[in-house]
């Protein structure tokens, strides 16, 4: 029972088991879990507290050391805070902020593979195929994350790197459409998505699903890009999280970044159309 329990929760709402999730160990203590709550697994609000364990535990990097205690900790804690207990330490001390999304360099890292589940979780959907990128179409069409505004088109236009190679543009996408992308400007392969037969209308809710500003890419103007994706990647983060996460440092970022003047820019978490 609890192997099904676990494919459930982490398979069918697209975590995507040892795949999706950058500690492992999470999957072997959910395991545990679900082995001491029996039929309460069942229960659609025990699976939804759970989610957000292993969100916090992703995007909090709780697991990088002692991965041991922590383990052992969690499965004491997390059934005693699934039955009204107080929060687990791990909740409690998982955090995330501006600063990690745009220092991540390293792939398959837990904020890194966390983002991608958590897009595919939200229904990202991928821009060849107008599919969601669920689980089949993860295997069959080589998913990866892949540059929203190519990293070429960035240096020409002089954009500085440490923003153009951060996560917050890049999005899970599948080689073909990563290809077709190539080099060109955001408008160029935008009207040539259009031509090959995708309406206006849903590219832009194919961009929204990835928490893009069909504006923005439209009129290539990353730094409005850039902004409105960090403003909304954040808030996602923190939905999944169950925290209100601070926007300081993202504040503090885009005016130093901008000739000082951190007044010119604005939040726009408008364009998150999943709730």
């Amino acid at each position: 029972m609890s192997y099904c329990a676990v494919k459930n929760i982490t398979h069918v709402r697209r975590l995507l088991a040892s795949i999706s999730l950058a500690y492992p160990i999470q999957l072997v203590i959910l395991s545990t879990i679900f082995t001491i709550l029996g039929e309460r697994s069942r229960s659609s609000h025990i699976r939804s507290m759970l989610e957000r364990w292993l969100w916090c535990g992703m995007f909090g990097e709780v697991y990088t050391r002692f991965n041991e205690a922590r383990a052992g900790r969690d499965v004491i804690e997390v059934p005693e805070w699934l039955a009204g207990g107080s929060l687990p330490l791990t909740i409690v001390q998982a955090d995330f902020s501006f600063d990690r999304l745009i220092s991540v360099r390293k792939r398959y890292g837990a904020v890194y593979q966390g983002l991608a589940a958590l897009l595919r979780r939200e229904g990202a959907i991928d821009w060849c195929t107008g599919e969601e990128i669920n689980d089949v179409i993860y295997f069959e069409e080589q998913i990866d994350s892949h540059y929203i505004f190519p990293v070429a088109w960035c240096r020409k236009q002089g954009i500085d790197p440490k923003k153009y190679n951060c996560l917050i543009n890049c999005t899970p996408l599948s080689a073909k459409t990563n290809k077709k992308i190539g080099s060109k400007a955001p408008s160029v392969y935008l009207e040539e998505f259009e031509r090959s037969g995708t309406s206006a209308k849903r590219l832009d809710e194919i961009l929204q699903s990835h928490a893009i500003s069909p504006k923005s890419l439209r009129q290539d103007d990353f730094e409005r890009f850039f902004q409105m994706r960090a403003n909304n990647l954040l808030t996602l983060i923190g939905k999944a999280m169950g925290k209100s996460l601070s926007f300081e440092s993202f504040q503090d970022f885009v005016g130093e970044h901008h000739n000082g003047n951190s007044r010119e820019y604005k939040l726009y978490p408008e364009i998150i159309t999943n709730s």
